[in-house]
């Protein structure tokens, strides 16, 4: 037997042991049950391709969109048995499936992902999803910020491949008028897909939008981070006590009357710092596996180069990363403690000579590269940008930087 039949048989035995799972969650709902059952024939005659999306960490996003499609059964406006099918991909196919049995009006492709996603605001999504459908103004659901009608037109073109909040995000920055660069490095960052504090952080992207003509770009992501830190974080303090939660040291910061140079020593001031009161901490690695590569020498005298992709999973690592590269990764403790990132690190080494090329954030789960930053927060570009995407591609992780 081959690699990929042993692989296709694998993922087969994952898709039945979710389906059976499935049935499991739903039984208490015999109406619902009946409704899984229905759509699942149904898929699996005249959409098979949906049930060869990925299984990732015992969810498989293709039967997950079913399960929330036959919860959502009072919502439909369309018979299974006159859906006609299709042999796109799964996700597509979950679209297309959605947008028959649910939608009176067209919506973007985009918003289909509501109906897989898992995270604790999964069913608000699937809410405007419906609604939306049914002709209501998505900014008038839209609560998490204040959307204008040209940030919601520009939100409804979003292309297929974001997230619901990375498309509100951008749509946000967009009608601001900031810069494609500045564009991206907001969503970079946690605030891509974080959309509390809406107000506030207007004022934080109309300050970016004023100065970007003389803010370096590279220095978006930090700024961020600082004010993420000191306005928001419960920060995990271990005291003699043991470990407590600590409230934001500025729950009222403004960005009233700020200029890039104060913000910018306040942030050097931050990171100088940063690490106090962390130490001991530790958490669990990810499902991620390390990469380890060797490259030989031109010089055959000399010792090889080699590269490694290693995580850091306590706070020590973090606060020497951030010590070796001039960088706020400490600042992500909290994060990484609480699940929200996973925090990578690409070295080279020849002999015992070791150096700090890379640090990668993770965002578990949008499966992304989010973040990687070099020295002073500098971009990748050159060998260390394509050993990331190699390994991303390997742990079958996209690239969101």
């Amino acid at each position: 037997m081959s690699r990929s039949e042993r692989s296709v048989r694998y993922h087969k035995r994952q898709t039945d042991s979710v389906i059976r799972q499935a049935y499991a969650r739903l039984a208490a709902d015999s109406d619902t049950v009946k409704k899984f059952d229905e759509l699942l024939s149904c898929v699996r005659k005249r959409a098979p391709r949906l049930l060869e999306a990925p299984v990732v960490n015992g969810r498989h996003s293709g039967i997950e969109a079913l399960v929330h499609l036959s919860r959502y059964k009072d919502a439909h406006v369309g018979t299974v048995t006159g859906w006609s099918g299709t042999t796109s991909s799964w996700r597509l196919a979950v679209s297309l499936l959605a947008h028959h049995l649910v939608c009176k009006y067209e919506v973007p492709m985009f918003l289909a992902s509501a109906w897989w996603v898992a995270d604790p605001v999964a069913d608000r999504k699937r809410g405007w999803f419906v609604a939306h459908s049914r002709g209501d103004r998505f900014r008038s659901l839209c609560r998490p910020i204040m959307m204008t009608r040209e940030m919601e037109s520009i939100f409804l073109t979003s292309q297929d491949h974001l997230g619901i909040e990375e498309a509100i995000r951008r749509a946000e920055l967009v009608a601001l008028r900031a810069p494609a660069e500045v564009i991206s490095a907001v969503l970079s960052t946690q605030l891509a897909t974080d959309l509390s504090n809406g107000d506030f952080w207007r004022t934080v992207w109309m300050f970016l939008v004023a100065n970007a003509s003389v803010m370096d770009t590279a220095q978006v992501a930090p700024l961020i981070d600082f004010i993420q830190a000191i306005r928001h974080y419960r920060a995990t303090i271990e005291t003699p006590e043991g470990i407590v939660q600590m409230d934001p040291p500025q729950p009222a910061f403004s960005m009233k009357g700020r200029t890039v140079q104060s913000m910018l020593r306040l942030i050097q001031e931050w990171h100088r710092s940063l690490g106090v009161g962390h130490a001991g901490l530790a958490w669990v690695p990810s499902p991620f596996r390390p990469m380890l590569l060797e490259e030989p020498s031109l010089d055959a005298s000399a010792p090889p180069k080699r590269w490694q992709m290693m995580e850091l999973t306590n706070s020590e690592q973090l606060r020497m990363e951030g010590a070796a590269l001039h960088h706020c990764v400490a600042s992500y403790v909290d994060r990484c403690c609480r699940g929200m990132s996973r925090i990578w690190s690409l070295r080279s080494w020849r002999g015992d000579k070791v150096r700090h090329v890379l640090t990668i954030e993770i965002d578990p789960k949008r499966r992304a590269v989010v973040q990687a930053r070099g020295s002073a927060n500098r971009f990748p570009s050159g060998k260390p940008l394509q050993l990331l995407q190699d390994w991303a591609n390997r742990e079958r992780l996209r690239m969101a930087i």
